[in-house]
């Protein structure tokens, strides 16, 4: 897996992460709901699950979780020079390095 922006470059996710909020806001505002005329059909449509990028460790001062082992939701962003990742929430920093 390519580190930083995990296999998609910076002018691809930036943009679509900037539409992701747009549209979340859009939800947020009294009557931002417009309809989505553009959206794609499912049929036959259930609620799934799938694996993501993430990592896994001892946690140690996350603000909502205690000390101890977890699993970080999924990352957008991960320097293994830096040693530091993004989530979509916060930073990690791991500064033993990745196993």
């Amino acid at each position: 897996m390519n580190d930083k922006w995990l296999g998609t470059p910076p002018d691809v996710i930036i943009p679509s992460l900037r539409s992701l909020l747009a549209d979340l806001e859009r939800l947020a505002s009294p009557g931002g709901f417009a309809g989505a005329d553009d959206a794609v059909i499912i049929r036959n449509c259930m609620l799934a699950q799938r694996s993501v990028p993430c990592l896994m460790g001892e946690f140690s001062g996350h603000p909502s979780i205690k000390n101890g082992p977890g699993i970080t939701s999924e990352l957008f962003y991960l320097d293994r020079k830096r040693k530091v990742a993004r989530t979509l929430s916060r930073w990690y920093r791991f500064d033993e390095g990745l196993i």
